[in-house]
């Protein structure tokens, strides 16, 4: 993306806008029923500027709040801003441990430009973005820009004793792209670039692997090349680049990843004597061309087979860049010209495009071709907000919210199968709704709330009420002189009461257990019939005396009555005769 080109492009793209009849100030917003299902990306250029762990967790959350399906982040570009805990590699023979590795990308990133932000991500930080992300329903789009864009990597090869891994033509060497030729530089490249796609392999959808400018920071204008495609294809080393493409696509699919990359590289001039690109390829139509820069069109791309992610540079912005101008220099896609084009340019207007091709979403993209510069979240959370108008912003969830706040903190209080209706309800709910399916979001809180109001209480514990039954039952109310209370507390007792009242069916049972306890036996019935008193107590001539503990024979009684009756009879008789 050279400066003076890029300055190109923006008025290329300002003639095709007008040149396709739309008219200034024409609504760029587009219903939400006819954005069902596309991608709404938004693109942060991290490879060039070292963007922090939690300011790229930053932009994740502004793209959820604002409607965004994804984030691309820029990892390799110019730079490569993330390296894995295991960087170890073996290529054509040569071992490369982990830690030479990382030594190497760290130097060359700092040859590129010395961030004093930070210089690399860890496969921990990358973690925890890719988590948040997750939790939010946000796709990340990792990308790995190559041949062209690698100013970081190639140093880093050198670094590990590579020799000449850049391009050169005409006696003049890219700084950033690497040489098609140089078949250890291109093993490297490989290996590193699987390094990369195994790992955001299972994490991610789209592997973006770059392939714009092949080096276009060469001049080669006096041999009749204006850019790098055309020079490939003018000295016969496009089909190498052709090859390259496929292989890289294979792996990302191999990968279980959609390859991506950008457009200018493909099919570059309507052209396809060179080779067949793999339409599985999603291409990034990102510029239209400019001066002797002829990219194939949307509509050939389109009938090649690939899809189509719209990626319009008028949506652009280079950080830094206000009013055209970077510490004093030209720029291209100055910020106040993007707050126009997002106002103006419709949502699927693709560059260059004249048939309405179709396309599968757009694309907003920040880059930072300057690293120096401040990273200015504001401004480019900002631009999130305006192009907000075209997306498809997310749902309301309050109502789902609320109602998941009434559910009761206790659910063991209710009957199994009532619990099981609300939890149903609750697994129902998708996070990741938009506004086009309102309804649907606010069917499910009223499902949460019918089954909130439909959880019934299980029925009280009866086992203490029925164990003092039990207990009264085996009683025989016969040899108590008044079981009626007894009787009165069970009859008492009232039947499925549900758990909330667990304290009055326990009371029920103490009721039960305490009358029980307060029972008083009837004296004992005495053997034997009698027609007198017995103490005083007399039943119809039955003698029902208490026993107090005297077990005397009453025959004994009457046989000592007897002899001394006998007794007394004889001293009678002796002393009447003395008397004589």
């Amino acid at each position: 993306m050279k400066l003076f080109k890029k300055l190109l492009a923006v008025t290329l793209a300002l003639g095709i806008v007008v040149g396709a009849g739309v008219t200034t100030g024409e609504a760029a917003t587009v219903k939400a029923a006819e954005q069902e299902n596309l991608k709404n990306v938004f693109s942060i250029d991290a490879g060039r500027k070292y963007f922090s762990k939690d300011q790229l967790k930053q932009i994740i959350s502004k793209a959820h709040a604002n409607g965004y399906t994804d984030v691309q982040i820029l990892l390799g570009n110019d730079a490569l801003r993330f390296v894995l805990d295991d960087m170890s590699m073996d290529v054509k023979g040569v071992q490369y441990s982990s830690e030479d590795v990382v030594d190497a990308i760290k130097k060359g990133n700092n040859l590129y430009h010395n961030d004093p932000n930070g210089n690399v991500l860890t496969e921990a930080e990358m973690n925890e973005i890719l988590a948040h992300a997750e939790k939010l329903n946000i796709g990340i789009i990792p990308v790995i820009n190559g041949p062209g864009h690698m100013d970081g990597i190639l140093n880093a090869m050198k670094e590990l004793g590579i020799k000449n891994p850049e391009y050169s033509y005409g006696g003049k060497t890219s700084t950033r792209t690497i040489d098609l030729n140089n078949e250890t530089a291109m093993a490297f490249n490989k290996a590193l670039l699987n390094k990369y796609i195994s790992y955001f392999s299972g994490k991610c959808e789209i592997f973006n692997f770059g392939c714009d400018e092949y080096a276009n920071d060469i001049d080669s204008s006096a041999e009749g090349y204006y850019n790098g495609w055309s020079r490939l294809q003018g000295t016969g080393d496009y089909p190498k680049f052709v090859k390259y493409v496929n292989e890289v696509a294979g792996m990302i699919k191999d990968a279980g990843m959609t390859p991506l990359c950008f457009n200018d590289g493909i099919y570059y001039n309507n052209d396809d004597q060179f080779g067949t690109f793999d339409k599985d390829i999603i291409i990034s139509y990102w510029t239209a061309g400019w001066w002797e820069f002829y990219v194939a069109k949307p509509s050939y791309l389109a009938s090649k087979g690939h899809k189509i992610l719209n990626t319009n540079d008028s949506w652009y912005w280079v950080l830094g860049n206000i009013d055209g101008k970077i510490d004093g220099k030209d720029a291209p896609y100055p910020y106040n010209n993007t707050v126009n084009k997002i106002k103006e340019v419709p949502f699927r207007q693709i560059p260059g495009d004249d048939k309405n091709t179709e396309s599968i979403g757009s694309m907003q993209a920040v880059w930072c071709d300057v690293p120096s510069v401040e990273h200015d979240m504001d401004r480019i959370l900002g631009l999130m907000d305006l192009y907000k108008e075209n997306l498809l912003t997310p749902a309301d969830y309050t109502k789902v919210e609320e109602a998941i706040e009434k559910i009761p903190a206790d659910l063991s209080l209710y009957t199994e199968e009532s619990v099981k209706a609300l939890n149903t309800a609750k697994d129902a709910v998708l996070e990741d709704s938009r506004k086009n399916e309102q309804g649907t979001v606010d069917g499910w809180a009223k499902a949460i709330e019918d089954a909130i109001s439909g959880l019934t209480y299980k029925t009280a514990d009866y086992s203490k009420v029925d164990e003092a039954i039990a207990k009264a039952n085996k009683l025989n109310k016969a040899d108590y002189k008044d079981f009626s209370k007894v009787e009165a507390a069970i009859k008492a007792v009232k039947r499925d009461l549900d758990i909330t009242k667990q304290t009055e069916v326990d009371a029920m049972a103490k009721a039960i257990e305490d009358a029980i306890t307060a029972l008083e036996k009837k004296a004992p019935a005495v053997d034997g019939n009698t027609n007198g008193t017995n103490g005083g107590n007399t039943t119809g001539g039955t003698s029902e005396s208490i026993k107090t503990g005297d077990t005397t024979n009453m025959a004994v009684w009457f046989m000592m009555l007897v002899v001394s009756a006998g007794l007394a009879g004889i001293f009678y008789t002796r002393k009447r005769k003395m008397n004589r």
